[in-house]
């Protein structure tokens, strides 16, 4: 792992424990600021950050090298994540989407599990996996289909007021303003697009993913005066035609979640591997940081996915090679003597 490149991580969201509470967000998504101080130390001391707002640098420097990434752009990004980020000396990049900023229970994951998160007629609530499989399946319907879905839910019995509660209740699912994205700026942190609306782009239009593409990087450029060159794919979901429109608009490098999270020189520049990273990948059974946690869920599991790579790449460079090989200079002829080949 040490010399063939750096494990990029994908975080979404760094909250206290009361927040962790109140948050519509799954668990998934979540790390709590405690568990994430305890990972940036163990890290700065065992490991080597990388800087995404440069060229990576191939050469292996002795340590295990992480590039620290967030999505979506909550505010806890700036209040939880950023001080721990900025005490320990580790560079991150966070993934915004413009025209959500500032806004709360911006994205339809969240409003979906306000809206199932409330008691049935029978007194009965849906569980975490119920709501988790019903996000899940949402993912897969096209975006007009799936806002009806969503709307029929909010619709039931008691799913508005459950909304109303959470809107009230939990502002700590709210974006970051173009402030706080400036102040963090300023501060080191580099900001790539994650869409102007985190639509999944193969799940829409070619005309609207495109404008989804172009639009946002234009919005970043003219709020933060700087060139925005990072994107990453909503949901982690690309496809060839996607791809081509990220390279069109202009974007160096691009993001998204696949196995084995290991971004090597043998890369397409524009579908780097991320692996996402929650509570669960770092805590023991006490629920505190634990370094041998982080390393088997982790690291093991991208050094194990990158030597599958590489198996497979070998194997497939010997049978290419079987196939094509240069025949002998001699062949048999019929009469069993050597003769020369034409």
């Amino acid at each position: 792992m040490q010399r063939r490149g750096t494990i990029v991580l994908t975080f979404h969201r760094v909250l206290t424990d009361s927040e962790v509470q109140q948050t519509a967000s799954l668990s998934g998504m979540i790390v709590r600021s405690s568990t994430f101080a305890g990972f940036l130390k163990y890290a700065a001391q065992t490991s080597e950050f990388v800087d995404l707002s440069r060229d990576p640098e191939w050469q292996s420097s002795g340590k295990l090298k992480l590039a620290i990434t967030f999505d979506d752009g909550w505010s806890d990004n700036a209040t939880g994540a950023y001080p721990s980020a900025r005490q320990y000396q580790a560079p991150i990049a966070i993934f915004i989407v413009p025209e959500k900023t500032g806004t709360t229970l911006p994205f339809w994951p969240e409003r979906t599990a306000a809206a199932l998160d409330h008691p049935a007629a029978d007194g009965s609530a849906c569980d975490a996996v119920y709501i988790e499989r019903a996000i899940e399946a949402l993912k897969e319907l096209p975006a007009s289909e799936r806002e009806l879905r969503i709307g029929q839910m909010a619709g039931t019995p008691g799913a508005l007021q459950s909304m109303d509660a959470a809107q009230a209740v939990a502002s700590v699912d709210r974006t970051m303003s173009w402030q706080q994205i400036q102040e963090l700026q300023s501060g080191g942190v580099t900001f790539g697009s994650h869409t102007s609306t985190h639509e999944i782009l193969t799940m829409i239009p070619a005309a609207q993913a495109e404008k989804e593409i172009i639009s946002s990087r234009e919005l970043i450029r003219e709020k933060l005066k700087v060139p925005c060159s990072l994107f990453s794919y909503p949901n982690g979901d690309c496809s060839p035609q996607v791809r081509g429109m990220v390279a069109a608009a202009g974007y160096k490098f691009a993001f998204l979640n696949q196995d084995p999270g290991v971004w090597t020189r043998d890369c397409d520049p524009l579908l780097i591997p991320r692996v996402n990273v929650c509570e669960y990948h770092l805590v023991d059974a006490k629920g505190n940081f634990s370094p041998l946690i982080f390393n088997y869920a982790v690291v093991w599991n991208a050094a194990k996915g990158l030597l599958a790579q590489m198996w497979k790449a070998h194997k497939k460079s010997r049978k290419n090679k079987r196939q094509t090989g240069t025949p002998g200079l001699w062949k048999q002829s019929g009469k069993n003597q050597l003769e020369k080949p034409f």
